[in-house]
């Protein structure tokens, strides 16, 4: 047994490893019931192995003096690849689905749903909320992120490396076309079909498209299981719900089991102007423009082996929104050829910042520079970059579509000035919210940062007031910024921000402002645990709640700011620059959550520096004032100390700095 195992792993020079291990397979299982069948394969596999030491020694390769072979290690890559193949029967992954349909392949490859199970700031929340609550969290947020993942019974807390590759595909093809009921707002608890790629599917259409292509011998597919040859669905079961709204609320409104209230974008929907005139997530989401009702593309559904199907309407499944992916790009967007090249671990290793597989890099590669083994070949290297360099094309389309989608969401009109002379400067700039379908920031509001960056700056184009600037982490001047908390940078008191603060009640009653949304008792062992206060009159849990900045549909609200005179420096004229700015997280987010560590190896600085790196200026408006401050001032000239006054002042408050002059 020992030798065929042994010589089964030269195989792999012809077959490849899974085949081997698949031949491997046959060969044991067959000898099991027949004794004499073991020696005939054994004799095939020796003449295999034979070869394979006839073309070494044509290459110049030495005989291994010593092989050691863990009969172990062998049988667990061969489980390994069962299971593999057992999983794909059940949950085929989406780059199966792609032969057939590469448009929509495409086009979900580098969307949010995609990203789910990817994001490594989720993984960290997820797992750090788990931690802090006992485990009692469990699956909570896996199973919307993951809903594969969760049908298969994988664990919430391993790496994404070692799951399966259906499971890190998050929002994947099967989740939302193997649903086969309305689950309504379940908050992902949702039971996907299991099957093989020969299972029928769900979707808007029924299937007389299908059945006439089934018909037709020019596309010669397969329906039956063990036959060669292209194989496709056997029925299309139409389904309607998959049109509706209430098919994205399954997800998109998340309550948890004590009553906190973490996303309602489908509620908000649901009481919304689109909702009440007919307009439906999917109008506005997987329409040509990302954002707003903008009806449909029509082209074939599929395309098997290269002939078109009959052209219908067809959804867009970009679905972009304010997530962005930090992870390297081989990983992500999902890329059939970047799987086909390298594992995930392999493209972990690949140092395409420092230019691995460019013509300036390897030029300069001399025989001493060492590279992991997966890429000690230059030509591996400039096929990686290769890969790389459409990963990046499609990452820049992203932000383009990301954009798109929060324009048609924003609007900042031009700022109106309420006060230009020697005694100050006051202004306003209103920002709407210009969707009629849900408020902005929608979903998880308290993780979305939206605010207003203001710098005033004199002729010099010294800086004297702000409001909306970083701080060295990358926060806001806000209560959550270490910075101020420790009292190394004052409040922002002028601050306009969207995002919504979380609020756990404490044990006298009062409410504390957290980043992370889960009460933290000191008395007992903290667990999640189910209200015991019926929340038909409140609507919100008992113990924990998110205080909502956001807009409500064709809302708006001023942004509102005043420089006080002292803050003038006598330089006029002075200029506001003002700037609306969207991002997917707080750097404080990234802080409450580097204990649990981050997926991918990456470090708390690399996740909040790669989040704050994505943050986009929506619209920009600039204002000149006219005030010459000099006819406010007694003399142009301006002492040492008088400098270093205004400059202080400038980083405080009004009435911190009025009270620092009495001081």
């Amino acid at each position: 047994m020992f030798k065929v195992e042994f010589e089964a792993m030269d195989l792999k020079y012809y077959f490849g490893k899974k085949n081997a291990l698949k031949f491997l397979a046959i060969i044991l299982s067959i000898g099991f019931y027949n004794p004499s069948a073991v020696s005939a394969s054994s004799m095939m596999i020796k003449k295999g192995s034979q070869a394979v030491a006839e073309k070494k020694e044509m290459l110049g390769l030495e005989e291994d003096k010593e092989v050691n072979v863990d009969k172990e290690d062998v049988a667990a890559q061969a489980a390994a690849e069962h299971k593999s193949l057992f999983i794909e029967s059940r949950y085929p992954s989406a780059t199966t689905c792609a032969t057939c349909h590469p448009k929509h392949f495409e086009e979900w490859s580098k969307s949010q749903h995609a990203y789910a199970q990817l994001s490594p700031v989720y993984l960290s929340f997820s797992s750090f909320t788990n931690e802090i609550t006992s485990g009692t969290n469990g699956d909570f947020c896996f199973r919307c992120h993951s809903p594969v993942g969760a049908n298969m019974g994988e664990s919430p807390f391993i790496s994404n490396l070692d799951r399966h590759p259906s499971s890190r595909e998050g929002i994947t093809c099967i989740t939302c076309h193997r649903l086969t009921q309305n689950y309504n707002k379940r908050s992902g608890r949702l039971s996907i079909r299991k099957g093989d790629l020969l299972e029928p599917v769900y979707g808007p259409n029924g299937s007389k498209e299908l059945d006439r292509v089934l018909e037709d011998d020019q596309y010669r597919v397969v329906t039956e299981k063990g036959k060669p040859g292209r194989k496709i669905h056997t029925k299309a079961i139409k389904f309607a719900t998959i049109s509706g709204s209430t098919f994205c609320g399954q997800c998109h409104d998340v309550t948890l089991l004590n009553g906190f209230r973490l996303e309602e974008a489908f509620s908000e929907y649901r009481m919304s102007p689109a909702a009440a005139k007919g307009t439906t997530c999917q109008d506005c989401h997987m329409g040509k423009v990302q954002g707003i009702p903008s009806g449909y593309e029509h082209g074939p559904a599929a395309v098997i082996g290269g002939k078109e199907t009959e052209p219908r309407k067809l959804t867009n499944h970009i679905f972009a929104g304010p997530d962005y992916s930090v992870i390297h790009p081989g990983l992500f967007p999902f890329n059939v050829e970047a799987q086909e090249l390298a594992t995930m671990r392999e493209w972990l290793t690949f140092d395409h910042e420092a230019g691995w597989g460019t013509d300036e890099f390897e030029d300069k590669v001399t025989d001493d520079m060492k590279f992991p083994p997966r890429w000690e070949s230059v030509d591996d290297r400039y096929d990686a970059r290769d890969i790389l360099n459409v990963q990046f094309e499609r990452l820049k389309f992203m932000e383009g579509k990301r954009l798109e989608v929060l324009k048609n969401g924003y609007k900042m009109s031009n700022p109106v000035v309420v006060q230009d002379d020697k005694n100050g400067l006051r202004f306003k700039v209103k920002v709407e919210n210009i969707t009629d379908g849900h408020n902005t920031p929608t979903g998880f509001a308290a993780e979305r940062l939206v605010f207003v960056q203001v710098t005033v700056t004199d002729s010099t184009g010294k800086a004297i007031f702000k409001s909306g600037d970083f701080d060295p982490n990358g926060d806001v001047r806000d209560h959550e910024s270490a910075y101020v908390h420790n009292g190394e940078l004052p409040l922002d008191p002028q601050l306009f921000d969207l995002r919504g603060r979380v609020l756990v009640t404490n044990s006298r009653g009062g409410e504390r402002e957290v980043v992370i949304p889960v009460p933290y008792p000191i008395t007992t062992i903290p667990f999640l645990r189910p209200t015991t206060r019926s929340l038909i009159l409140t609507g919100e849990s008992p113990v924990e709640r998110i205080n909502r900045r956001s807009l409500a549909p064709l809302d708006h609200k001023w942004a509102e700011y005043n420089v006080d005179g002292d803050l003038l420096t006598g330089n006029g004229p002075y200029k506001a620059q003002i700037d609306f700015i969207v991002g997917m997280a707080p750097a404080n987010l990234i802080g409450a959550i580097k204990g649990r560590g981050f997926d991918y190896a990456m470090s708390a600085r690399e996740v909040a520096d790669k989040v704050a790196a994505g943050y986009q200026v929506l619209y920009s408006e600039e204002i000149i004032f006219k005030t010459d401050a000099n006819t406010s001032k007694k003399t142009t000239h301006t002492s040492d100390s008088d400098t270093n006054r205004v400059e202080k002042l400038a980083s405080m408050s009004f009435l911190d700095a009025i009270a620092n002059i009495f001081k």
